[in-house]
């Protein structure tokens, strides 16, 4: 027991010396080797500071945690002003097919149903029509009277100036012989008084004549009016005034017992006013068909704003944040300021009637239209306020690497002025270089801790993050 005691008091002041002796080699160090320590700590330090700011997405991930993608682009952001409002059918982008004669409606089409220019919409079976058609008949038939009775008119005339001839050259005839028939003289004489009546008579047969086609001109063009078939097309030998027409059987618009109704222009049935086989009065609507494709925007600007506003200012409709659409799914254009403006609201209209549609644009559909009141002046790069998030003292996005699809970098935003939607970014992004949209809550976790960034990682497919290890 002494022996153990003993050698228990001799072990502990060698311990001592010997720990002493460790600690003072390690501060004897050389000042080079100091500095080398120092430098490979700093060096690793910085790699993994240059390592945590990328993180691994790829397309599993992407789609898991909805990740989506905004071109950085160039914006006027301090001269643009936002304004509500809604897509709205033009004036021309509706027809109205009314009946002008009253009769049966059999229709054709569906309501919702696309149709195309000429295609019939509904057949009218219509007694009014059919009366019509016997008025014509009547017209026509005067008209083949006129042609005949022009024809014996100018006959007659042509008979009575032959007569005049014969009997003139045998008085001349008679009187180089000397001889004198006054009997022949007198028959010369009386053919000579009727030319006036004939020549009378003429004029009022060819007045006949251009009356009879008149009439039937005015007929033809009422049928025309009543059928919306061109007249060429319900007779074409009408514009002939030789009698070859009138001989060569009935004209196409004998052969119409009932009108068959055909689209203006393609579109859209809307509303369907009557049954089908139902009857329509004179003037009544059967129905209409709109064109979706005729849009124009129509938003509103605060009165106190009038003066930022003129015609052919550049803007843009760009579609309402959060839903299906996509960010920079828009429409450029010019806008034209409205000329009366509301005065219990007090705003003033501004419209724009786009060139192109994209697939989101239907009628009565929201959206905004961003007014650049200054043109192309003060462009500068911005990003969508959405895409920058708060993480601690920081504001961060992610910027798609150039050199990786499938990763992400971590940038501190150098922000500058804000439009409310996209805000002005001073460093750290290119023209045209991709930043994260959609799902930039789960990188800024993945990033960082408590404040503090974390080791570099990478996401599992199931949306799950991996912190890699710090050896």
């Amino acid at each position: 027991m002494m022996s153990f005691l003993r050698k228990t008091r001799i072990a502990r002041p060698v311990y001592a010396a010997l720990t002493a002796l460790v600690m003072f080699s390690t501060f004897a160090c050389e000042p080079g080797q100091t500095e080398l320590a120092a430098s490979a700590e700093h060096e690793s330090g910085a790699a993994d500071a240059s390592t945590t700011n990328r993180i691994d997405i790829p397309p599993s991930v992407r789609q898991n945690l909805g990740i989506t993608f905004v071109t950085v682009e160039k914006r006027p952001v301090r001269t643009t002003i936002r304004l509500p409002g809604q897509f709205e059918l033009r004036p021309d982008a509706r027809r109205e097919y009314h009946v002008v004669l009253p009769g049966r409606i059999e229709l054709l089409v569906e309501q919702y149903e696309r149709v195309e220019r000429d295609q019939p919409l509904f057949h009218l079976d219509s007694p009014d029509w059919l009366k019509l058609q016997s008025e014509l008949v009547s017209a026509r038939n005067a008209m083949k009277r006129s042609h005949a009775d022009l024809a014996v008119e100018e006959a007659r005339l042509a008979e009575a100036i032959k007569a005049i001839a014969f009997l003139e050259a045998r008085r001349m005839n008679l009187a180089e012989a000397q001889v004198r028939q006054v009997a022949l003289e007198a028959d010369l004489a009386e053919k000579r008084n009727t030319l006036p009546r004939l020549r009378a008579e003429l004029v009022a047969a060819r007045a006949e004549f251009e009356a009879a086609h008149a009439h039937y001109d005015v007929m033809l063009s009422t049928a025309s009016s009543f059928s919306g078939i061109d007249v060429q097309q319900l007779d074409p030998g009408r514009d002939e005034h030789g009698h070859g027409h009138l001989e060569t059987g009935d004209p196409p618009w004998r052969s119409i017992h009932r009108l068959t109704i055909r689209a203006d222009a393609s579109g859209v049935v809307d509303r369907i006013a009557v049954t089908n086989q139902g009857w329509a009065t004179t003037g009544g609507l059967v129905l209409d068909t709109i064109d979706p494709t005729a849009l124009r925007f129509h938003g509103d600007a605060i009165q106190t704003d009038i003066q930022l506003f003129a015609d052919g200012q550049r803007a843009r409709i760009v579609p309402p944040q959060g839903g299906s659409i996509a960010l920079q799914d828009t429409v450029d254009g010019v806008i034209e300021v409205g000329f009366q403006a509301h005065a219990q609201q007090r705003t003033i209209p501004i419209m724009l009637v786009p060139s192109t549609l994209p697939s989101w644009a239907k009628a009565g559909v929201t959206a905004y239209l961003e007014v650049y009141i200054a043109g192309h002046d003060g462009d500068v790069l911005a990003i969508p306020e959405s895409a920058v998030i708060r993480d601690g003292l920081e504001r961060v996005f992610f910027r798609r690497d150039p050199s990786n699809p499938n990763k992400v970098i971590r940038t501190v935003a150098d922000l500058g002025v804000s439009d409310g939607r996209w805000v002005e970014v001073a460093s750290g992004v290119m023209l045209g270089e991709e930043i994260v949209l959609g799902g930039v809550y789960p990188l800024m976790l993945a990033s960082s801790s408590s404040g503090e960034r974390q080791k570099g990682g990478h996401f599992h497919a199931d949306g799950t993050f991996h912190q890699e290890d710090s050896d």
